[in-house]
């Protein structure tokens, strides 16, 4: 069945809006998912400072516009992540951009725009975006591990995370920093995962430094048991999270109870 994103030229839609955010905000840049989500296929996941959050939606407002894509919502309820939304009226359907001002593992902030830009490149298509290597290690992390140490091997299939650790050993390796006296347990895990082999042990390192940066950051855990009965309960994380970015139901009755929550900031309504 055809999607009703496939009925746009996507490439044509998001790289001019990719461009200038490069352009505008040195800090910005995609985090992962930049090729499946020009295919159609989920979201755009970058990472920007919350000083830049502001300019960052009225920069998607008006590409909303140009695209006949209204309203634009944005949600905050997350702590730490902007979700940035633009309805087709015309199929239900939201083309979503985030934004997050870090990101966490196991409860630990293992990552802030700051950290990230020095394995940051500028795409052939014109946008920023972090290098294959140092994608493939947030990936694994975030996508291809179970508790415990485990493989997700769907989570790994699907996101592709032995291909670009294979195609970037040095963003691995710069990657392989952020997680400090864990350094050479992640390039061991890699290592094994690009040769076939799941070194469990290794995962395990890995998310105990992550459990032992979370005792300090009690806030941020407590913040994250709070995200899962938020995304119950605002509607529009509700929209992403369980119906795959599609309204069921009456598009305008959606569009006015998230009107009602909050989730259509004034300046971006038309």
């Amino acid at each position: 069945m055809t999607k009703p994103t496939q009925s746009r030229d996507l490439n044509a839609m998001w790289l001019p809006l990719l461009a200038r955010l490069t352009e505008r905000f040195p800090d910005w840049g995609l985090w992962k998912n930049a090729d499946s989500a020009l295919m159609g296929e989920g979201d755009f996941d970058s990472t920007a400072p919350e000083s830049d959050w502001v300019g960052i939606a009225e920069e998607f407002s008006d590409w909303a516009a140009r695209h006949t894509l209204d309203p634009v919502a944005a949600c905050r309820h997350v702590r730490g992540v902007l979700f940035l939304v633009a309805v087709d009226q015309s199929t239900g359907t939201l083309f979503e951009l985030d934004v997050n001002a870090r990101k966490y593992f196991r409860g630990w902030t293992v990552f802030s725009p700051r950290d990230l830009r020095p394995m940051m490149e500028i795409d052939d298509r014109g946008f920023r975006r972090v290098r294959p290597g140092a994608e493939g290690v947030t990936l694994l992390t975030q996508n291809g591990l179970k508790w415990g140490g485990r493989r997700n091997e769907e989570g790994l299939r699907r996101k592709r995370v032995v291909e670009f650790l294979a195609s970037d050993p040095e963003g691995v390796a710069a990657a392989a920093r952020l997680f400090g006296g864990a350094e050479n347990a992640v390039l061991r895990a890699t290592g094994a995962l690009v040769e076939g082999r799941w070194d469990r042990a290794a995962m395990l390192q890995v998310e105990a430094r992550a459990l032992l940066g979370a005792l300090g950051e009690p806030g941020i855990m407590v913040s994250r048991l709070k995200a899962k009965g938020v995304k119950k309960r605002c509607q529009l994380l509700r929209t992403i999270f369980v119906d795959g970015r599609t309204i069921t139901g009456d598009v305008s009755s959606w569009v006015e109870r998230v009107a009602l929550e909050g989730e259509i900031p004034a300046a971006t309504k038309r």
